[in-house]
């Protein structure tokens, strides 16, 4: 039965349910794997034509050393998911070009399904769990429309996407339930399920360049809901890295950003409390404004006040944090005493020297020292741009004497530099500033929000100052995109985004009913974790122990097994006789223990015939039942009528009573007629 030919309809949605399973993968992989999919679909169609035949082993044994070789050079030899996925695609692929029988059709089936599954991995917007019900449906469709193929062609009875439907409805109750009540458990360990290049997000360098490459990007970073009162759009310093350690041509990320710092979470002043939904960045930090702490678990203070998670993160949280807010960023206990050992002080010798001398004429006091660097980045002709020069060697040198040209990590890294070689602690902060409020209340930050700016130490605590606000106030107040509005290069390279033109009503508009669709998507199905889940089985059904919502779980799936159950059962049970034709049956089946031959569907007047013969002593009744069965059922009265219900009534006793009377009657005399009904 496995090797039944499949034909048209079921090759059509076998290969539309691979094809729809490809659609989350798109942003990764390489060309030539397309260019794969195009020689299948057409060698497969050109089989299907008769044109050409299935690919011999030789063919087969190249087409798979290609695919393999293909998938090593994406992967570069280590163990990747782009590596891993594109192998399971390209086995997907290639099994079309020998897909020709029942069993063939059964496992493209699997195989689309776990593609469609692996493409969860990269993209979990709603918009591609819609397209996965979609998958779904069609992977439903292709192994119902296999399974209908007969040696002569599909059964066309089958109506494919009505019977995927309803098997697909029937799954959503035991989805939903498993969905709520199994326990959510994190991961027993931490990997990078994706490579470096899948993530986006801050690096543990700053360059010049760096934060740039960002700001062309419009994926989401975080996004945040506040409690209550909010900070001002120029309070928004979304805390991530400091950087201490300058090599000649970019900072390092400081090493104090691991180290825990013990802290009362009570003892720090709450002006904002909010929540954070942050997506996976593939390293430890989390988003913060100044002053900062958080109860989650897991989650860590450092001694340069930032919030650490204790583990890369490869997945979505949501966690919550209160803050002071304000610009100053204060040791929580005593004196920084890294600050005050110099350890913010250090620079590489002989680079920028032109930097150096400068820095020697300004104020070695924090507040003078930002106020003269600022008047100096105002007065000289300094501009803010995506499109810097290349700066090389004494970049900072160039930066600030000759080029005055760069993004925000040219003003910090400049500032920074300067402030150490005026004896000033100082370090690079990374992270994000600003966000868009949608108009239902939260803030959404984008990769184009990412920035640098700068920490100063004054002695008693970190003072921010952003130069960056200097040159470019737009910046902070209205976002990236109002500050390079002259020189339009917001998302340039990618030219077809909605954020280019959210002065467009309608289209701006569109975008951040997306956009909120996305954030419900994320805060009450992405990030529905244990916490959550806790929360709602306490709340719903009073539940506290994991222990006790495994028994819901179990119950409810039984539960729900016993009413599928009972729901097929009354869907296939026998429909109801009426009265009448319960007696009939019954006296044919007496009829038969007594030795007369009933054949299927023997007539009530023959029945009679029949019993009136072998049992001569039973014809009254016989013919009683006889005239009965004719005006009954032969010359029946107006439907509904008093007097045909009387009729019926009087028929189903007269028969019960020839029933009983025949159980005790013994046949007189035996024909050939009689025996033969």
């Amino acid at each position: 039965m496995n090797n039944i030919p499949l034909h048209s309809q079921a090759l059509l949605l076998l290969v539309l349910s691979v094809l729809s399973a490809l659609v989350p993968h798109t942003g990764y992989l390489p060309l030539w794997i397309y260019l794969m999919v195009c020689l299948v679909l057409g060698w497969r169609w050109l089989v299907f034509r008769g044109y050409l035949s299935f690919p011999g082993r030789l063919a087969k044994i190249l087409t798979v050393a290609l695919a393999t070789a293909g998938v090593y050079s994406l992967s570069g030899g280590q163990i990747s998911l782009e590596g891993s996925s594109a192998f399971l695609i390209s086995a997907g692929v290639l099994k079309l070009l020998e897909l020709s029988n029942r069993r063939d059709g059964v496992f493209v089936v699997f195989i689309a399904v776990f593609i469609q599954a692996t493409g969860f991995l990269f993209q979990q917007g709603i918009l591609y769990s819609l397209h996965g019900v979609l998958t779904l449906v069609l992977a439903t469709a292709a192994m119902i429309s296999t399974q209908a193929a007969t040696p002569h062609g599909n059964d066309r009875r089958v109506p494919v996407f009505a019977v995927s439907g309803r098997l697909l409805l029937l799954a959503l109750p035991f989805m939903l339930i498993v969905y709520f009540l199994f326990p959510r458990i994190g991961p027993l360990w931490s990997v990078a399920l994706q490579s470096d290049k899948a993530m986006t997000g801050l690096s543990e360098r700053i360059r010049p360049g760096g934060i740039t490459e960002l700001s062309q990007s419009s994926e989401v970073a975080f996004r945040v809901t506040f409690d209550g009162e909010r900070p001002a759009q120029n309070q928004l310093y979304w805390r991530a890295m400091t950087f201490d350690r300058h090599d000649g041509t970019g900072w390092e990320a400081s090493k104090l950003d691991g180290i825990e710092l013990p802290i009362n979470p009570e003892a720090v002043a709450r002006s904002y409390e909010y929540e954070i939904i942050q997506e996976p960045t593939g390293q430890r930090y989390l988003f913060s404004l100044a002053g900062s702490v958080s109860t989650e678990p897991d989650v860590t203070l450092t001694t340069t006040r930032l919030l650490r998670y204790d583990r890369p993160l490869y997945q979505r949280m949501r966690y919550r944090v209160a803050s002071a807010g304000g610009s100053q960023v204060g040791p929580a206990y005593g004196a920084d005493r890294y600050a005050s050992q110099g350890s913010y002080l250090g620079l590489p010798a002989d680079v920028n020297p032109q930097t150096r001398l400068w820095a020697m004429t300004l104020p070695q006091e924090a507040g003078d020292f930002q106020r003269a660097f600022v008047n100096y980045i105002r007065r000289e002709p300094f501009f803010y741009t995506l499109q810097p020069p290349s700066y090389n060697g004494d970049d900072i040198d160039q930066f600030l004497f000759s080029g005055r040209r760069g993004f925000c990590e040219h003003y910090a890294s400049a500032m920074t530099f300067a402030a150490r070689a005026a004896g000033i602690p100082a370090r690079v902060v990374a992270g994000y500033q600003g966000g868009e409020w949608h108009p239902d209340g939260y803030l959404t930050v984008r990769q184009y929000d990412a920035h640098a700016w700068v920490e100063l130490w004054d002695g008693n605590a970190w003072i921010r100052v952003d130069p960056t606000a200097a040159i470019a106030p737009d910046r902070i107040e209205y976002g990236v995109q109002r500050a390079l509005l002259e020189e339009d290069s917001f998302l340039a390279d990618n030219p077809l985004s909605l954020h280019r033109y959210r002065g467009v009503g309608w289209i701006n508009k569109l975008r951040q009913q997306m956009d909120n669709v996305n954030y419900l998507w994320s805060r009450w199905v992405l990030s529905y974790d244990s916490d959550r889940q806790q929360g709602l089985l306490s709340r719903w059904l009073g539940l506290e122990q994991l222990a006790d919502g495994l028994y819901v779980l179990a119950g409810a799936i039984a539960g729900l097994f016993v009413f599928g159950s009972v729901w097929q059962w009354w869907l296939q049970r026998s429909p109801r006789q009426s009265p009448l034709i319960r007696v009939l049956r019954g006296l044919s089946e007496e009829a038969g223990r007594k030795g007369l031959l009933i054949e299927a569907g023997t007539a009530p007047v023959t029945l009679l015939d029949g019993i009136k013969t072998a049992y001569p002593d039973l014809t009254p009744q016989c013919e009683r039942c006889r005239q009965g069965v004719i005006e009954s059922l032969y010359a029946p009265e107006e439907p509904g009528s008093a007097s045909g219900a009387d009729h019926i009534k009087t028929l189903i006793g007269n028969l019960k009573r020839l029933r009983r009377a025949l159980r005790r009657s013994r046949p007189i005399a035996e024909t050939p007629a009689a025996r033969n009904v």
